[in-house]
């Protein structure tokens, strides 16, 4: 018989435990951070479908980061995908398609004056 040395096996916890590192909860938050909407300057256009359409931009955009923000980690833009397209092909819907994809409440905005333009601002019925 021989004589095996006898192997210990332990377990570590992280070196930092989550939420305890600052510099780690930065990161954390400018990753999860919705970059601030554009606004649009339509030229040619009443002052009101402008700012129908950068509320819309607005909605739209929160919906899709709080959308992303629920799915795991490293899922987000695949389980995104899977549910509701790409976030650009999603952006090149007209307005009302949008709204109801991502089950937006179409009152807070004049839905009617803007419901046939995508997210940039173009009109979706000239193709």
């Amino acid at each position: 018989m021989t004589n095996r040395p006898k192997a210990n096996i332990t377990e570590h916890s992280l070196l930092v435990a989550h939420g305890q590192s600052k510099k780690l909860s930065d990161i954390r938050k400018k990753l999860q951070s919705v970059s601030p909407v554009e606004v649009l300057q339509l030229k040619n256009v009443k002052p009101e479908l402008t700012d129908e359409l950068n509320k819309a931009r607005k909605l739209i955009d929160e919906r899709i980061s709080e959308i992303l923000n629920s799915f795991p980690q490293g899922k987000k833009n695949r389980l995104f995908s899977f549910r509701y397209g790409s976030v650009s092909s999603i952006k090149l819907l007209a307005i009302s398609s949008i709204f109801k994809t991502l089950k937006l409440d179409c009152n807070s905005v004049k839905l009617k004056l803007i419901a046939d333009l995508n997210y940039h601002g173009n009109d979706v019925t000239k193709t």
